[in-house]
């Protein structure tokens, strides 16, 4: 496409003008993201990051500003969206049912909440981006779901202090409130991965399964030392996803479950 033409020529233009001002070579990375065809099956452009673009995940579409984050590489999504619910479903021993609720932390534009939600009974989302948790809301509603909800806070608020549920039947319940046995807690963390504070909160509430999918391995690790040592949980499956293959990034899915008392 032309306007991807022109923009490779202009970061090559910017990597001049700083080699001159600074005499050193400076790297740049230029992301293309794959958004939905239009009405007429024509491929859609998108060079404005404040306009909307739309990607469709398993059926499910989501919208959101082309700006904002949302995971790239529309191959590798889905089997990643399919490893996180695939896990957060599976039967809790000792109960031999799946999950009825799951609580999505740094939930985006919805993508995993979402796409759980005909598996669930109740999601709630939260995030500190008030524009994705608004886009989350406005994605719901394209879909016709209804057992989802969002809040825009730091991910610590979901347990300091919980939002009042306004899906029509749960109006009398609170996140406090679920069965721990029938909860899963999602984890999809910037890079620096999950507060000390968080954790510690975390660790209080206890839920059943922790599913825990990072962009940066590393604080994964540092994380999961706390959950398994302080939290009192087992890992149980590590699931890695090339989303950038011939670089060194990659997404990983670890998951958690609660170790038995006395064992």
């Amino acid at each position: 496409h032309e306007q991807a033409k022109q923009g490779l020529l202009n970061n090559k233009k910017r990597r001049k003008r700083n080699r001159r001002s600074k005499n050193m070579d400076v790297g740049a990375t230029l992301l293309f993201r794959q958004a939905d065809d239009d009405a007429n099956g024509n491929p859609v452009v998108i060079t404005d990051n404040n306009e909307y673009m739309m990607t469709t995940v398993k059926g499910i579409k989501f919208r959101y500003q082309a700006g904002n984050f949302f995971q790239n590489n529309n191959y590798v999504v889905p089997l990643m969206v399919d490893g996180v619910l695939d896990a957060a479903m599976r039967n809790v021993e000792g109960t031999g049912k799946p999950p009825s609720y799951l609580i999505d932390c740094y939930c985006g534009s919805g993508l995993f909440a979402l796409s759980a939600s005909n598996k669930f009974k109740l999601c709630v989302g939260i995030e500190v981006n008030e524009k994705a948790v608004e886009e989350a809301m406005e994605n719901a509603k394209l879909n016709n779901i209804s057992n989802c909800q969002f809040v825009a806070a730091s991910a610590e608020a979901i347990f300091t202090s919980p939002p009042a549920l306004t899906i029509p039947g749960f109006e009398e319940q609170k996140i406090q409130d679920f069965v721990r046995e029938e909860t899963v807690v999602v984890l999809d963390p910037p890079r620096k991965g999950c507060s000390g504070k968080f954790l510690e909160q975390l660790y209080d509430y206890s839920p059943q399964r922790i599913v825990y999918m990072s962009c940066g391995p590393s604080t994964q690790a540092r994380d999961a030392k706390g959950i398994v040592e302080i939290g009192g949980y087992d890992i149980v499956s590590i699931q890695p996803y090339d989303l950038f293959p011939q670089t060194k990034h990659v997404e990983c899915l670890m998951v958690f479950e609660k170790k038995k008392k006395g064992s």
